[in-house]
Parts: C-alpha cells; sequence; structure tokens
C-alpha cells in the first residue's frame, strides 16, 4: 500500500509539473544547432503563439511538404532527432499524418515545438497496476450522460480512467464527451448482443470530434487506462461486429452486480477477458485471442472472486 501511494505520487509529479521541468536535454547535433528539448516517445506541440510548423516527407528542407502542423497542435513524436540544414528533426505522427518537422531556430535560439509530457513506454507500464488500481464505489444510482445510462459505480471508474489516460500522457480525449452507448439499453440494440442491458457496459468513440480522424496514437493509452480503473475493455475495428459497423472501445465495468450475463460472459465466461479473449462469441465456438492488452487484475478484483484463467485455456 505504502508502495502504491509512493508511486501514484511520483506519476502525478512527473505530468504535473510544466513544461520546463518535463524538458530533456539531448545534446545529439553538433555545436550551432539549436539544443533540443525533446525525445522520441512523447507528446510535443507547436507553440501556442508561433506560426504553422512545416511537415515534410525527410527531414531536409529540400524535401516535399506534406503539409503544415498549426499553432497549439498537438502531434506524438516517433523517431529523432536528424540534424540537416542548421535545424533539429523530429519524425511525428500529427492526426495520422507522419513526417518531419523543425525543433526550432537556432540563429534566435527560438523554439518553435515544446514537448507536452515525459517519456512513457505503454508496453513497460507495470508497477501502475499497484499505483492506478482503485476499488470503485457500490454506488448504484442512475444518472443519464447525454441519452447513455450509467450507475455511479461505472461513472467512477470512468473519470477513474481519465485521470489515468491524463497522467499516461493522453491529450486529446475526453471519456465523457467520447460516450455513444451506455447501459440500462432494455434490448434494443441488437448489435450488442445483450452485453448493454444492464450496468457497467460503455462503448467510447476513438475519433475526433473536429475532424472525426482516428486516434490511433491514443488508443493504447485509452485501453490500458481503463483496464487499469477496472474495465474489460477492447478495441473494436470498424467492420469488426458488422459491415459497416464504427471503430470504437468497448468496456465492460468489472464486479458491477447490475451487469446484464452478457456482458459478464465476456469478463469471466469462455470467451471472456480474463481468458486473454477479445469478448465476441463466435459462430465456430474458438474465441479468438485479445488483441488490446493484457489482462489487468486488481486487489479489488481478487477481493471479488476473479482470477487470472489463462491459464486454464488449452
Amino acid at each position: 500500500m505504502l508502495f502504491a501511494k509512493i508511486f501514484l505520487t511520483v506519476l502525478l509529479l512527473i505530468f504535473t509539473l510544466p513544461t520546463q521541468a518535463q524538458t530533456i536535454a539531448v545534446t545529439a547535433c553538433p555545436a550551432g544547432y539549436l539544443p533540443s528539448r525533446l525525445t522520441s516517445g512523447i507528446r510535443a506541440g507547436v507553440v501556442a503563439d508561433g506560426l504553422p510548423n512545416n511537415l515534410r516527407q525527410q527531414p531536409t528542407l529540400n524535401a516535399p511538404r506534406n503539409g503544415q502542423i498549426p499553432p497549439a497542435a498537438t502531434f506524438s513524436i516517433l523517431a529523432g532527432p536528424e540534424c540537416a540544414n542548421g535545424y533539429v528533426w523530429w519524425q511525428v505522427n500529427y492526426g495520422g499524418e507522419i513526417g518531419w518537422t523543425a525543433e526550432g531556430d537556432p540563429d534566435d535560439a527560438t523554439y518553435w515545438l515544446e514537448p507536452l509530457s515525459a517519456p512513457l513506454e505503454i508496453s513497460a507500464i507495470t508497477s501502475d497496476i499497484e499505483a492506478g488500481c482503485q476499488r470503485p464505489p457500490d454506488d448504484y444510482t442512475r444518472t443519464l450522460i447525454g441519452a447513455a445510462a450509467f450507475n455511479a459505480r461505472t461513472l467512477a471508474m470512468i473519470d477513474h480512467a481519465q485521470t489515468l489516460y491524463n497522467l499516461y500522457g493522453g491529450t486529446q480525449v475526453n471519456f465523457r464527451g467520447a460516450i455513444t452507448q451506455g447501459g440500462y439499453t432494455g434490448g434494443y440494440v441488437e448489435a450488442s448482443f445483450g452485453t448493454h442491458d444492464g450496468g457497467g457496459a460503455v462503448d467510447i468513440s476513438v475519433r475526433s470530434r473536429e475532424d472525426l480522424r482516428i486516434l490511433r496514437e491514443e488508443i493504447p493509452l485509452m485501453l490500458r487506462a481503463l483496464r487499469v480503473a477496472g474495465f474489460a475493455a477492447w478495441l473494436r475495428e470498424l467492420d469488426e461486429l458488422y459491415p459497416g459497423s464504427p471503430i470504437h472501445i468497448h468496456a465492460v465495468a468489472i464486479g458491477d452486480a447490475e451487469a446484464a450475463p452478457a456482458a459478464q460472459e465476456q469478463i469471466d465466461g469462455a470467451f471472456g477477458y480474463f481468458r486473454g479473449f477479445n469478448g465476441l462469441p463466435q459462430a465456430s465456438g474458438i474465441p479468438l485471442a485479445d488483441t488490446s492488452g493484457e489482462p489487468v487484475l486488481c486487489p479489488w478484483m481478487v477481493d471479488l472472486g476473479y482470477s487470472d484463467l489463462r491459464a486454464e485455456v488449452g
């Protein structure tokens, strides 16, 4: 318990420090280049009071331009730095558009880009389970978010997932604002095969609210945050459920006393989350592997009787 508090405190310090304190000194380019404040694996952005940054196919001024990144826009840094034409270049993913952009002007020591998060490799997150596991309240008071119905327990878990997502470096998704379906639907959503008929079920959009692009770089952060917050959560790709079905994250709150039987099956049933499967029943009877990450088993889940059932498969 003490370790959990210490680790969470460290996370909070890392992700709430001002931009200057998050700066990572990387001096990979020769003298005369602008000392870099960035590194690969973080989110960054164009400074809000500057001009648009050019996005090029290669890290050189002679390369064709893919487009521009406007002031205050954010992106993920994929690789770099590369040193050319006097500029420090970084390969970035800006809304699915991948290219190279320069960090700043060495002549007047002006930075065009700024770091927004500390480095975080999702595959390396392990201790966040102990720090982030938080037992939800046993409150089943119902409320509406838009047209979607939820109990207070599920909403507390969604809000905790939002906190974790932000701590992990996520910046583009408001979980409550991205909800497309809740629970207690009464069986009128046929494609959900009953999983949303009770409590604890939620579907969350993974598209930008501004231009509807798929936020691919945010999805691993969203899934991890939801799982540590206590959901069995999976990405449902385009057309996965039926022709024309939208891409979204489907999540079921573990331990919800009002969960529909079909939702409970997705957690620990034959094709369920704790068995390492994707929660979708198959006509063949052969479950499909979970491609959305490792299941998270928090101590409070164990107290409720849940366990890692993957060893029983096969």
